[in-house]
Formats: C-alpha cells, sequence, structure tokens
C-alpha cells in the first residue's frame, strides 16, 4: 500500500532519510492518511491558491527519484494558505474537498480532523515541509 506522509527534514539529506532503515527518525513527520499531491492540489485549487495543474508542477522531487520512496516539495503558497485557515472556514471547505473524484464523496469529519492536524503541524515547525512518498 503506498504511503503519503509529510515531513519537516530539519536539515536531514532527503536521500538520506528515503535511503535509511527508519526514514521516520529523521525530522518531524504528520501522518498525512496517504493524502498524496493529487487532491493537495486540488485542495489548493479549492483554496484559491493556484490551479490543480500549477500546484501539481510544484510537487517536485527533492532529490533524483531512485527507489520506491522519495521526497518531493511541498508548494510553499499552498502550505501558507493552510497555517492560515480558521475554523469558521472549514465546513465549507471540507464540503467541497471531500467531493473530489479521489476521495468518492467521504466522509467530511475525518476530512476536516486532517486539516486542523495538518494546520497544527505547519503552524508548529519553523520552515516548509516535503511529501513523502513511498510506493
Amino acid at each position: 500500500m503506498p504511503i503519503s506522509d509529510v515531513v519537516f527534514l530539519e536539515g536531514n539529506d532527503p536521500e538520506e532519510v528515503v535511503n535509511g532503515d527508519d526514514p521516520y527518525s529523521f525530522g518531524r513527520w504528520f501522518r498525512a492518511k496517504n493524502i498524496d499531491m493529487i487532491p493537495l492540489s486540488k485542495l489548493g485549487e479549492i483554496l484559491g491558491v493556484a490551479t490543480y495543474e500549477e500546484l501539481m508542477r510544484g510537487f517536485q522531487p527533492a532529490h533524483p527519484p531512485e527507489g520506491e520512496a522519495f521526497i518531493l516539495s511541498f508548494p510553499e503558497a499552498l502550505q501558507d494558505k493552510i497555517r492560515e485557515l480558521n475554523d469558521e472556514e472549514l465546513p465549507e471547505i471540507v464540503g467541497r474537498w471531500s467531493k473530489i473524484e479521489e476521495f468518492g464523496n467521504a466522509p467530511e469529519e475525518p476530512l476536516r480532523q486532517y486539516l486542523v492536524g495538518l494546520r497544527s503541524f505547519l503552524n508548529e515547525n519553523a520552515g516548509y515541509a516535503n511529501l513523502f512518498l513511498s510506493i
């Protein structure tokens, strides 16, 4: 099963992280419930950050992908917008986001919890996070 999580590398080399026996021993992690760059890009489009296509282009490898795990950049503008979300706007955003094709009309509460958790994670850590994928 593919894994997609968010990580603050905290100065660790991306290649060292993906090639290590335990990537989760490096940096700080947010268990992202396998929400990868496609739904994140669609979220960014809902939030008015940029178009889906522009956001997808923002998820670039942080090092040359060679194996089954790799680290991608996470568009800073999308991270900034998630940091700024307030609780009052979450119901409308989550309502729209839950209906994207990738979620198949998913229940809204887990997505709301995801956004609240990601917002807290991004606000509690300095700098910009990356997206870790393992297929």
